[in-house]
């Protein structure tokens, strides 16, 4: 089974309900978020949530070199001890999310593909094993312009974002 980190734009009545449902009824909690992510009329059917496939670990092991302000891959403050997958759903905040675009908006992929050495990542055994390959580079900036296009967004909007592994 392969690990995949999934993020969701939340507006502030959505956090809300978020919350109050991990309370009163935590099984319902997940099954909120993924109608969530599928979009709805607000959102004309766009989805609001994307995932990093398996290129998650590869993105923090190259992020981590160039020191980004907020934790995009692994950090934010569990909001449940219950586990979504692979580990709790965690909540970056509004002001976490735009301090997080903004160093997106001033850190081009080509700054992190500059970290980029495929033998450093199969060393470090980064998951997943995937590094030599000649596609690998592009599989990690689809993920990235994926991930900088959601926090850009929710950011503009003042949105926190929720992140869990699943």
């Amino acid at each position: 089974m392969s690990m995949i980190t999934d993020y969701l734009r939340l507006r502030p009545t959505e956090l809300t309900e978020l919350r109050r449902r991990l309370t009163e009824e935590p099984n319902a909690a997940y099954s909120y978020v993924a109608d969530l992510g599928d979009g709805g009329e607000d959102d004309g059917g766009a989805a609001r949530g994307v995932d990093t496939d398996k290129a998650w670990a590869g993105l923090q092991f190259l992020l981590a070199k160039l020191n980004p302000p907020v934790d995009v891959i692994a950090g934010g403050e569990p909001m449940t001890d219950d586990e979504w997958g692979y580990d709790s759903p965690r909540l970056l905040t509004a002001a976490q999310v735009a301090e997080a675009a903004r160093f997106f908006e001033v850190t081009p992929f080509s700054s992190v593909a500059a970290q980029y050495h495929p033998a450093e990542l199969t060393s470090a055994e980064v998951y997943p094993d995937i590094w030599a390959e000649d596609w690998a580079l592009s599989y990690l900036e689809d993920a990235y312009d994926d991930v900088a296009t959601l926090f850009r967004a929710a950011a503009a909007d003042h949105e926190a974002v929720l992140v869990w592994m699943s």
